[in-house]
């Protein structure tokens, strides 16, 4: 079988969202993957997307370098790739990577990202080509029915903390600026926590399109904390693809509001919103850098059931001019 490579096509979109669909285990579909491509930002982002193919031009794989508009670097990338399931062993993710390889060379790029799941050959595909590990996530699960609820004595050490707890929702209803608070709120919170790639802050609009007006997001689960008026704390959940399965978001504090009992009163929160909208279960993932959030999620009964990597690719100056 002769293997070759091209840009991807309109046409490709169904191979597309199959093989992506069943490599990364997220349920894309064509429609999924044409509204993403049609609200990409190509003027502030770059994406170049490649095909590998058999003779008859059927999708065998696909590869694709972009960067990340929430860790933006023009000369930093992130990558993802994936071979049907079918044609794997055969050397074409190899030559996938050969020309996205080629592409960063050409753009004189300084590093690439990618993610790798546990559970399948990326890891050990990436490392045999250089990318070391950077951070690890666990993936963890929460039974609802099981999960402790807020008592008296949270909302009394809130209080002893000049903090309360109030939803995004009701919160926009009195504070004309609950929304842009909730934004600097976000990423406040987690700019010194490690992640793969530096953090940038995407623009307002984008982060109101996600966690607001996006068709998962839920303002009633999004819960921050308040000390005076400043917005303090944040913990937010999510619509997953499974109706029974609510997924939490970034739940963070600002460094000097923390170890005070600020955390754990958001995530007690987002359980009795589970609980009493029927979820079946908690899913969320935790860094492994972050001690402090995955000793509190373990005290809360959390289990981990998984985790995957960032991995990282340094390009030096000499791999560039080979």
């Amino acid at each position: 079988m002769t293997v070759r490579v091209r840009p991807f096509a309109d046409r490709d979109y169904a191979a597309y969202a199959r093989i992506r669909s069943t490599g990364e285990q997220d349920g894309t579909t064509p429609d999924d993957a044409r509204a993403r491509d049609a609200t990409w930002d190509s003027v502030r982002y770059e994406k170049v997307r490649l095909v590998a193919v058999d003779e008859e031009d059927a999708p065998l794989g696909y590869g694709e370098i972009y960067h990340e508009p929430s860790r933006f670097d023009p000369q930093r990338y992130f990558m993802r790739l994936a071979v049907d399931l079918r044609m794997r062993r055969r050397s074409i993710g190899a030559v996938l990577w050969t020309a996205l390889r080629g592409e960063l060379l050409e753009r004189d790029a300084l590093g690439v990202y990618a993610w790798a799941r546990d559970s399948t050959a990326a890891a050990s595909f990436l490392a045999h080509r250089g990318f070391v590990e950077a951070v690890r996530y666990y993936n963890e699960v929460r039974a609802v029915a099981a999960a402790p609820l807020p008592t008296p004595a949270t909302d009394e050490r809130l209080a002893s903390v000049g903090a309360r707890i109030a939803t995004l929702a009701e919160l926009a209803k009195t504070d004309s600026r609950a929304l842009e608070k909730a934004y600097e709120l976000y990423y406040e919170s987690r700019l010194d926590q490690p992640t793969l790639g530096r953090l940038t802050r995407t623009s307002f609009a984008d982060w109101r399109a996600y966690h607001v007006d996006h068709a998962q997001a839920i303002p009633d689960a999004y819960f921050i904390a308040i000390a005076g008026e400043a917005f303090v704390g944040q913990s937010s959940a999510r619509r997953s693809a499974a109706e029974d399965v609510l997924d939490i978001g970034v739940t963070g504090v600002l460094p000097p509001r923390r170890r005070r009992g600020i955390g754990r009163a958001l995530k007690l929160r987002l359980h009795r919103y589970a609980r009493t909208q029927g979820f079946r279960e908690i899913h969320t993932t935790t860094l492994r850098e972050n001690r402090e959030m995955v000793a509190l999620n373990d005290s809360l009964g959390y289990v981990i059931v998984g985790s995957y990597a960032g991995y990282e690719l340094t390009l030096s100056p000499s791999s560039r001019s080979t």
